[in-house]
């Protein structure tokens, strides 16, 4: 099984306008369904349990600051990707920092 990339880039490479589509979309996709399930679940926790608003509202906070961080993330690696597919290059493993990502180190 041969799995290096073709040292060649692409002749039919995407453009920088269908790149951020994508990334954009894959962001909203990861970190709006991360999202939506974990303050749905969260919230029938707090319904079947009887917690208090204070624990609704710390747990949407939470949930709304690490889905705008998973978002961020895909985002980065998603251009991240694309500029190394874009290049010839293969696909690296991912880093955690979104800074990594978008340096593209």
């Amino acid at each position: 099984m041969d799995t290096e990339a073709p040292k060649s880039p692409s002749r039919h490479a995407a453009s920088a306008l269908s790149i951020f589509i994508t990334s954009v979309s894959a962001a909203i996709v990861i970190g709006g369904g991360f999202g939506i399930v974990v303050a749905a679940f969260m919230l029938a926790s707090a319904n079947l349990f009887g917690l208090g608003q204070t624990f609704v509202w710390v747990g949407l906070i939470a949930t709304a600051l690490a889905a705008l961080w998973l978002s961020l993330w895909t985002f980065a690696r998603s251009l991240h990707v694309e500029r190394r597919l874009k290049e010839g290059l293969e696909i690296d493993e991912p880093k955690l920092s979104i800074f990594a990502n978008l340096r593209g180190s």
